[in-house]
C-alpha cells in the first residue's frame, strides 16, 4: 500500500513544481524586480516554486532529515565528489559533442530553459550570479530530486530510485535536445548520494558543475563546434572521462570498505525488495508520473 502511495505522491510533487515553473515564464520579471535587482527576484521565485511545495510535502508525509540524507558529509569524501565532477564534465561533453555533430543543436546555459545570467564583470554581478544561478538551484533541485524523490522510491530499490529521479530531473529543464545530458547528470548525482549517504555531496557536485557551466563551458563549446581534429578531441575527452570514472570507482570502493568495517548499512539495503524490473515498470506507469511526461512532451514539442 505504501509503494502505491509513493508512486503517486512523489511525481505529483514534481508535477506541481513543473506547473509553477512553466507559469513563471509568463511573469514580467522586469516589473517584479525587487529594488531593481533581477537576481533577488529570481532567487525568491525559485524559493517559492521549489521550497514551499517541498516543505508542504515533507510535512504532509512526515519526512525527516535522516531519510533525506541531510547528515553532514565528511571532508574525506570531497575527493570522491571531485572525481564525480570530472565524470560529469567529460561525460556530458561527450554527449553534447555527439548531439551537436549529429543534430546540430548547440547547448547554452540557461536556468530551466527560461532565465539566463546577465552579463557584466562587476564583482556584485558575479556574486549574485553565483547565488542565483549556481547555489540556489543546486540546493533546491538536489533537495527535491536526490533527497525527497530518492527517499520516496527507496523501497523500490536503488535502480528505480535513480532512474525515476533522473528522468524527472531531466524533464524539469524542458529541453528535449539536452534531455540525455540532464539524465546523465542525474545519474552521477544519484551515484554520489548513494556512495556518501549524504545529500550534501550531490549539492556540492551540482554547485561546482553550475559554476563550470556558467563561466567555463562556453570555452569548451568553441572547441566542440570547430575542433582542429574531432578524432583527437574525442580521444582526449574519452581518456579523461575513463580516468575520472576509474578514480570515482576507486573512491567509492574505499568509502564502502570503511563503511563495511564500521558496520554501517544504507537505508536502501535495509528496505531492499525483489523484482527490480517489475518495480521500475510499476513506477513508470504511475498516473502522476505519466502526467509529468505528458506535460514535458507538450511543452517541448509544441510550446517552446
Amino acid at each position: 500500500m505504501q509503494k502505491i502511495k509513493n508512486t503517486f505522491t512523489a511525481p505529483l510533487l514534481v508535477l506541481v513544481i513543473y506547473v509553477l515553473l512553466l507559469s513563471s515564464r509568463y511573469l514580467d520579471l522586469n516589473s517584479l524586480q525587487l529594488k531593481d535587482n533581477i537576481y533577488l527576484t529570481l532567487i525568491i521565485l525559485q524559493l517559492l516554486i521549489f521550497v514551499l511545495p517541498s516543505i508542504f510535502y515533507c510535512t504532509l508525509k512526515g519526512t525527516n532529515g535522516e531519510k533525506l540524507k541531510l547528515k553532514p558529509m565528511s571532508a574525506g569524501k570531497i575527493w570522491f565528489v571531485f572525481t564525480c565532477f570530472g565524470v560529469l564534465v567529460f561525460g556530458s561533453t561527450l554527449i553534447n559533442t555527439a548531439v551537436f555533430h549529429i543534430f546540430g543543436n548547440e547547448a547554452q546555459y540557461s536556468l530551466y530553459n527560461t532565465f539566463t545570467p546577465s552579463g557584466g564583470s562587476q564583482i556584485t554581478n558575479v556574486i549574485y550570479t553565483v547565488i542565483a544561478f549556481a547555489a540556489v538551484p543546486a540546493v533546491t533541485e538536489e533537495f527535491i530530486f536526490r533527497g525527497i524523490l530518492q527517499s520516496e522510491y527507496s523501497s523500490y530499490g536503488v535502480s528505480t530510485a535513480i532512474i525515476l529521479s533522473s528522468i524527472m530531473f531531466s524533464m524539469l529543464h524542458f529541453n528535449l535536445n539536452q534531455f540525455l545530458v540532464y539524465f546523465f547528470c542525474g545519474i552521477v548525482a544519484s551515484y554520489t548520494v548513494y556512495i556518501t549517504q549524504s545529500l550534501w555531496a550531490a549539492i556540492l557536485l551540482h554547485f561546482v558543475n553550475n559554476i563550470y557551466a556558467i563561466f567555463f563551458e562556453s570555452i569548451l563549446w568553441d572547441v566542440i563546434k570547430s575542433p582542429n581534429s574531432l578524432i583527437f578531441f574525442l580521444f582526449v575527452i574519452m581518456t579523461l572521462f575513463i580516468v575520472f570514472l576509474v578514480l570515482s570507482f576507486n573512491g567509492a570502493e574505499t568509502i564502502l570498505y570503511y563503511a563495511g568495517i564500521k558496520g554501517e548499512k544504507s537505508p536502501e539495503e535495509a528496505t531492499k525488495k525483489e523484482g527490480g524490473a517489475k518495480l521500475i515498470l510499476e513506477a513508470l506507469i504511475s498516473p502522476s508520473f505519466l502526467a509529468c511526461v505528458l506535460l514535458f512532451l507538450i511543452t517541448t514539442l509544441f510550446l517552446n
